[in-house]
């Protein structure tokens, strides 16, 4: 544990301090903001599927039930009524399949009286943004077979282009005004062959999506950075005790050839110019000359031994 504590420096804890906010942060955010996401897309899925498999019912039975009403959404439904020619808006700003559309709204009238949108499906945008001519709803009374849509929390936007209303989105609350009535909040989609419909708006796919492989790659994003943080201070520590068991051998005069065997020994009486004189008067090497050729045999130089001796001793993470 003493050994431990030598390592950490002020690089070591801003490292430490670094990873554990990274993994703080992967798993209480990023982690399960994508994991929500996926679950969302899950719903939203589920939903799609048993709106669109299931059969039309009348538009008051969903209105007027226990169930939330955008629980319902996509949900093919009948209402008899009128279109109000005179109340029509564009939705500009759209495309299909890399085309740009105006999606035209017209106002129906149900027999209950009450006033909503009907998307009849898109037009071709024309030149310099013009709105080409197309068929007009029917005078007289019909049912209509429609999917049930929820208006969006973003702005219309309206604006009079070409002597036409248009909004950026399907907000009812601010196209009322614009077309004089009173909106109910939710609106129908025409999926073609229907009285007044236009091109069809392609209904929503079933979408796998990539959120749940992006929650499990923060997860384990969390999980090995601080493993990769302990394994790189484990390298350190390692690192540290080589170091120290090889200036332990240099200091002892000991090395890869601790006591000048092999085919060093008759070298042992020269000193590092290679002139003799280098052995004591009793035939032993003199300790200077064995730490000088110990070093010399392992590095080659001393000014070698010593820079390399610095860098193993040297932190990492040090500043």
């Amino acid at each position: 544990m003493q050994r431990f504590f030598r390592v950490i420096t002020s690089g070591w804890l801003i490292a430490f301090i670094a990873v554990a906010l990274f993994a703080y942060v992967c798993f209480t955010l990023l982690a399960p903001w994508q994991l929500g996401k996926n679950e969302d897309l899950q719903a939203r899925n589920s939903q799609l599927r048993e709106s669109i498999e299931a059969d039309p019912v009348p538009l008051a039975e969903l209105t007027t039930g226990d169930t939330a009403l955008e629980q319902s959404e996509w949900h093919l439904v009948t209402a008899t009524g009128r279109y109000l020619p005179e109340a029509e808006v564009l939705l500009r700003q759209r495309a299909i399949d890399g085309q740009p559309v105006y999606q035209v709204f017209a106002a129906f009238r149900t027999e209950n009286g009450t006033d909503l949108l009907v998307n009849r499906g898109w037009i071709p945008v024309g030149e310099n943004n013009s709105v080409p001519a197309y068929p007009a709803v029917p005078a007289d009374a019909v049912t209509i077979t429609a999917r049930l849509r929820m208006a969006t929390d973003a702005p219309a936007e309206p604006i009079v282009l070409h002597g036409r209303q248009m909004v950026r989105n399907v907000e009812t609350s601010a196209i009322g005004p614009l077309v004089g009535l009173e909106l109910a909040p939710h609106h129908l989609e025409l999926p073609g062959d229907q009285p007044g419909s236009l091109e069809p708006v392609p209904t929503p796919t079933i979408e796998a999506g990539s959120y749940l492989s992006y929650g499990m790659q923060w997860l384990s994003f969390g999980v090995l950075a601080p493993i990769g943080l302990g394994y790189f201070l484990w390298s350190e520590i390692r690192e540290r005790r080589r170091s120290r068991a090889d200036d332990s051998d240099l200091e002892n005069g000991t090395g890869d050839n601790p006591e000048g065997r092999g085919d060093d020994s008759g070298d042992a009486a020269a000193d590092s110019s290679g002139r003799p004189g280098a052995a004591t008067a009793s035939g032993h090497i003199s300790h200077e000359h064995l730490m000088e050729k110990t070093v010399r045999d392992r590095y080659g130089t001393r000014f070698d031994a010593e820079r390399r001796r610095h860098l193993r001793q040297g932190n990492r993470l040090d500043f």
